[in-house]
């Protein structure tokens, strides 16, 4: 059996990387997010750079082993970008120091080939460290997430990108240490190990892609049950769930805490009269005036129909506060969008100090009560019942 030379071996990782190119969009489907589509153009590129380099073995005379290495190495980088792009996508905001750097190496890499035009060897070692440094910065960009994300395939893709990153360093020290390694598709031992590293690595990524794929529209799936499909509010079971948290803490911080129950005064009116896509309008103009004026660490949800509550870490005069600017600002609101006014009762469950045994369900039976008596005194105001152990 006749050894593998190198134009063989690319061959073979070539259709390997286009195979994988366009069988993933077919298993992903055609609704897929902006993470799925950079992923499946990072295999597309490393596919079409690896067919470049693939040619420039067949042509290692001037001006083709000037010209197509330098677009080989040109679409990796873009490929390795592309790659980031899908990280940062599934995993949330990059530290803006990696994200800088793999810039840069993607820029810096083919430039060498422009600049070190006249030196092969020293060309080849310079785009084989940029190369390295910037498939290091891409694994490093799988750690630390800013969501909620499985860490199995964070820690593949960090080895997978470690392993990348060390043999493209090892091909460049032997680029200028060696005489077997002279240009970029030479037929050496180096970059036959470099070739059967690649489909190794490739396999094991697409595995880990697919994986990131199926956790994100997991997640997705239960951000869903915990959101209200109108409003995008977070519904009566994220209520009920964060709620619990948010008793918790205030009990472990001494912090005070209010659930406000939020009614729309003579909402079923509006709907008869404007209909239901007004109506809707309505509730989602309220929606979005809940969520300007509440803080990160509290929470704003639908109850039902036209009920919403407020779960707050504040005292009565501040809920007080924050129920005249919602009104001011619906008004305002109502006004411009939906030329007609929009106000609203409310009653507010208020423990200055949360204490053992007391439940959401309590508070939640208390504000409903409030929220009746304000709409049996005139509707367009709110009353507070003060909550204590005894």
């Amino acid at each position: 059996m006749p050894p593998l030379d190198f134009f063989s071996m690319t061959a073979v990782v070539a259709v390997n990387l286009l195979a994988i190119a366009f069988v993933l969009p077919w298993s992903m489907g055609h609704q897929v997010d902006a993470p799925a589509r950079h992923a499946q153009r990072f295999f597309l590129l490393q596919g079409l750079a690896w067919i470049v380099i693939l040619v420039a073995s067949r042509h290692p005379v001037r001006p083709w082993i000037d010209i197509l290495p330098f677009l080989a190495a040109s679409i990796s980088m873009w490929a390795l970008w592309q790659l980031s792009r899908a990280l940062v996508g599934w995993l949330g905001p990059r530290s803006l120091l990696l994200e800088r750097g793999l810039l840069l190496m993607c820029m810096a890499g083919p430039l060498g080939f422009v600049v070190l035009v006249n030196h092969m060897d020293y060309r080849l070692a310079w785009f084989s460290l940029c190369h390295g440094l910037g498939v290091a910065l891409a694994a490093c960009m799988a750690l630390r997430p800013r969501k909620r994300v499985a860490r199995g395939w964070r820690y593949m893709m960090f080895g997978i990108g470690m392993v990348m990153a060390a043999s493209l360093l090892m091909r460049s020290v032997l680029a200028l240490e060696t005489p077997w390694l002279p240009f970029f598709t030479a037929d050496s031992p180096a970059n036959h190990g470099f070739a059967l590293v690649a489909p190794f690595c490739t396999t094991l990524l697409l595995i880990a892609i697919l994986v990131a794929w199926r956790d994100e529209a997991n997640q997705k799936l239960r951000d869903m049950a915990l959101q209200d499909a109108l409003t995008g509010l977070a519904n009566r079971r994220s209520l009920e769930t964060q709620g619990q948290h948010m008793l918790k803490r205030a009990m472990r911080e001494g912090l005070p805490l209010s659930l406000v129950m939020l009614d729309l005064d003579y909402f079923k009116g509006f709907n008869d009269r404007y209909g239901h896509v007004v109506g809707d309008q309505a509730l989602q103009l309220l929606a979005r005036t809940l969520q300007k004026q509440t803080r990160g660490d509290e929470l704003a949800a639908r109850w039902g129909g036209e009920e919403f509550c407020l779960l707050v870490y504040a005292s009565p005069d501040e809920v007080q506060a924050l129920c005249m600017r919602l009104k001011s600002a619906l008004l305002l609101g109502s006004r411009l969008e939906l030329a007609f006014e929009l106000c609203f009762s409310a009653g507010c469950a208020h423990a200055e100090s949360v204490w053992e045994g007391l439940t959401l369900e309590q508070m939640l039976a208390q504000a409903d009560k409030a929220l009746y008596q304000a709409k049996h005194l005139g509707r367009s105001r709110w009353e507070t019942v003060i909550l204590s152990p005894s």
